[in-house]
């Protein structure tokens, strides 16, 4: 049975947000209309959003957010919703808050397109975001918004029908550097060796020289993933970096053009999922992204549409604008460097809706939930207080059937420099995941 939703005005911002919550989170068709004359009539489940009910139907007052086509300044109005402060505070309708206007906001990362102060990166900082002030940061609340919504309708309509969900976990690498010492030559090892001596760091130069007699490089954990990722039965994406020349304090991964770094990427792209990781110069050049994009279809004789960026960079709109010229369909970039949690407040793939032409493309954004460097550089956590955390944000995507997306590096399950005791981590992430 089909429901039906009354809108006096159907913008594309709401033709938008009501196809991701009842479409993709739900599974629940739906059709809108905006003559009320008809809406009165009919005889199907229905709901209306406006800012008054045009009888005793099912009534969401809505907030002025999703009818208009400008970005502007919002005042933020917040209200008490359970346990949860949430914004668009809305009276006299079926909940205490525009919860389609809430779900816009967050998924459309409205506030990314107003002015902020940039990190030492120039990216949006978490710490300035709507849900991070309000403590919503670390919940997938819009699925969980979803799931309270479908509980409203059944109780009123309980025939309506709705898909089921089920939850997955994608495992994902980022090889930044492909290796530690391998490929890097004899000047730079030796430089290395001589700065490690200084120090007394007795473990780098014996990993220099046993790389260099032809040991595995501390880095090359790429036999270890694969095992582990068949053991539990996953199948990871591997996003490399392939700068030529680029920033050279934040692109140093092996030249694309080393033989022994394009036959890993063709071994592991046997096996695994391959995207590409632009550059931290793609940034400011934007011919970079397809050079790049040509190098790595070249190496795996595939067609690549799938990318993460380098250091998270999102400009908004503009690095989506490029990555859909250059070709990629799905990217994996959106989430935070310095917090965990769902930086568009859920935990489903969604399509990206540009404020400026305000309309839906169709580049698929993956949200991740969590990444290594997080956890352990900017948090500063201990692996058993890592393992906590990772278990508690598992827990709060299975309990909405999910998709709990996580962001790790080759080099951070090596067990060597500071990422000795964190291989447990990522172990017992995937345990878990299956569990």
């Amino acid at each position: 049975m089909q429901l039906l939703i009354y809108s006096p005005k159907i913008s594309p911002r709401i033709k938008y947000t009501f196809n991701f919550i009842f479409r993709e989170v739900l599974k629940c068709d739906f059709e809108f209309t905006s003559i009320s004359a008809d809406f009165v009539s009919s005889t199907l489940p229905k709901i209306s959003y406006a800012e008054q009910a045009l009888g005793d139907e099912l009534h969401f007052r809505c907030s002025p957010l999703l009818s208009k086509h400008t970005i502007e300044p919002i005042v933020m109005t917040t209200t008490l919703f359970g346990d949860q402060e949430v914004p668009f505070k809305v009276e006299n309708g079926a909940l205490p808050f525009d919860v389609f206007a809430a779900s816009f906001y967050f998924l459309s990362r409205y506030e990314e397109y107003l002015p902020f102060t940039a990190d030492e990166h120039g990216r949006y900082p978490a710490e300035q975001s709507l849900q991070y002030r309000l403590n919503l940061l670390e919940t997938p609340v819009i699925d969980g918004w979803a799931l309270i919504l479908k509980n409203i309708l059944l109780k009123k309509f309980p025939k309506l029908i709705f898909g089921k969900r089920k939850f997955k976990f994608v495992p994902t690498i980022d090889v930044d550097r492909a290796y530690h010492f391998r490929a890097s030559g004899l000047v730079k090892n030796t430089t290395r060796i001589l700065k490690a001596a200084l120090k007394l760091n007795t473990e780098k130069v014996v990993d220099i020289l046993l790389t260099g007699l032809g040991q595995n490089d501390p880095f090359d954990t790429y036999d270890y993933l694969a095992e582990i990722h068949s053991q539990y039965q996953f199948t990871p994406i591997f996003f490399f970096l392939l700068a030529k020349k680029g920033h050279e304090e934040f692109d140093q991964n092996v030249s694309p053009e080393d033989e022994s770094f394009t036959a890993l990427i063709s071994k592991v792209a046997s096996k695994a999922n391959v995207g590409l990781h632009p550059s931290y110069a793609s940034n400011t050049d934007t011919k970079k992204i397809s050079e790049e994009l040509i190098s790595l279809q070249g190496i795996t004789n595939q067609r690549i549409d799938t990318s993460r960026q380098h250091f998270l960079k999102l400009h908004l709109p503009h690095t989506y604008l490029r990555l859909i010229k250059a070709g990629i369909n799905h990217d994996y970039s959106m989430g935070y460097a310095s917090q965990v949690g769902f930086k568009a407040g859920t935990c489903t793939p969604f399509f990206w809706y540009d404020l400026q032409l305000e309309k839906q493309s169709h580049l698929t954004i993956h949200p991740f939930v969590v990444m290594d460097v997080t956890l352990q550089q900017y948090q500063a956590l201990k692996p058993a207080e890592a393992i906590a955390k990772i278990d508690q944000l598992l827990a709060s995507v299975k309990l909405v059937e999910g998709t709990f997306c996580s962001l790790w590096h080759n080099e951070s399950v090596s067990e060597s420099g500071r990422w000795k005791g964190w291989k447990v981590v990522y172990e017992d992430m995937l345990k878990s995941a299956m569990s």
